[in-house]
């Protein structure tokens, strides 16, 4: 019944919430009315039988009061569980109702973005050379556009990415596996994705793309003695329009600052990694462990199988992004970062200043190893 009228609101209302910058429900690839035909990104899995019916009306609070949308049908049956993204998502728009929005969150809504970031490194005084890499990056049409380590960027008109790697092995293998991680990024990604802006499974792409180089790292490692068993970390994210999609292997980190709160969007790939992020030991206990820098999964290594940690983050303006080895992490705790970009919002201070004041601070306090970050504001 009301075919039409159902099939129309339903592709009003996602075009809506990617609009408003929802990352929890479909994406519209395409639409038909004269076949009712609706083509959209995979939400996962239906999770009625695993989700409480209190946490389903929290998520469907949330659509309301954060994205200005009234789901018609608000239960466990349109609620889908997402597996890469690691959260559940909402289905199912036919009936929905969009609410106005005051004008200021419209007009914030549809003028998109733009980006200014920085980029360092500091070689650690523990041994000679840096094994960490760092690159930032457009793409051409299928081509890595190399951007410079400080910058600005329209990401209406054109996606970017960011990459930070942590090499494993000494001084020959790590450096060499960090920058052949860095280096093939750039071909891979921009080979599988094309133009970065507007594409429909960014998440996939990055997900291919890192067990690509772990495949193309072994290989180079079995085939140079001298670099056997190589590894290296790799945090990456790829910023287009209104969202970052990022991908993670190891423990190199990516962290997000928005009103006041420091959130770590990245979980360490190590068993005490896990035993943190299930708040089972705290920040303190795990800086200190023995086994901190044993890693479950990293790229190269030997291993064969990768399970790389994938997500999407809305962008807001005045949002920070830290992409960071794990240098930085030895010698600035969590606290002393949020305590930082904040000082940055409230001063006004320039992304390359900030950057240089979690650097600087972080060698400072340690610096035996590596350290490297880029910081990205969203304006």
């Amino acid at each position: 019944t009301g075919a039409d009228e159902r099939f129309a609101n339903e592709v009003h209302v996602l075009k809506v919430l990617e609009d408003r910058g929802c990352d929890y429900v479909p994406r519209l690839i395409d639409s038909d009315p004269d076949t009712l035909t609706l083509v959209t990104t995979n939400c996962g899995q239906p999770a009625e039988e695993t989700i409480s019916e209190s946490k389903a009306a929290k998520l469907f609070a949330e659509l309301k009061e954060g994205f200005g949308v009234v789901h018609d049908d608000p239960f466990p049956r349109n609620i889908t569980y997402h597996r890469d993204l690691g959260r559940f998502c909402i289905i199912d728009f036919e009936l929905a109702e969009v609410l106005e929005r005051g004008e200021e969150e419209d007009r914030e809504d549809s003028k998109g973005f733009s980006i200014d970031w920085s980029g360092m490194s500091v070689d650690g005084r523990r041994k000679p050379g840096n094994e960490d890499c760092l690159s930032a990056f457009a793409s051409d049409d299928g081509w890595a556009d190399e951007l410079e380590l400080q910058g600005d960027l329209d990401i209406r008109e054109r996606g970017a990415v960011f990459a930070v790697s942590d090499g494993m092995g000494g001084n020959a293998g790590g450096g060499f596996a960090s920058w052949l991680a860095v280096k093939e990024l750039r071909q891979f990604l921009p080979a599988r994705m094309g133009r970065f802006e507007g594409n429909a499974e960014p998440l996939r792409h990055l997900a291919s793309a890192v067990m690509d180089l772990n495949h193309h790292v072994n290989r180079i490692g079995e085939s140079k003695p001298e670099v056997k068993g190589m590894g290296a970390t790799l945090v990456c994210g790829l910023f287009t329009s209104k969202q970052m999609h990022f991908s993670h292997v190891g423990d190199s980190r990516i962290y997000r600052y928005f009103d006041n709160e420091l959130e770590q969007l990245t979980y360490d790939h190590s068993r005490i990694g896990e035993m943190e992020r299930l708040g089972k030991i705290s920040e303190r206990e795990a800086r200190t462990h023995p086994a901190r820098n044993v890693l479950s999964q990293a790229i190269g290594t030997g291993s064969e199988k990768l399970v790389p940690q994938v997500g999407t983050v809305a962008l807001r303006s005045g949002m920070w992004f830290l992409f960071c080895s794990d240098g930085l992490i030895d010698g600035i705790w969590n606290n002393r970062i949020r305590r930082e970009f904040k000082k940055s919002e409230e001063e006004g201070r320039s992304v390359e200043a900030t950057a240089r004041a979690l650097i600087d601070e972080a060698v400072d306090e340690a610096g035996m190893d590596d350290t490297t970050l880029i910081v990205v504001r969203v304006r």
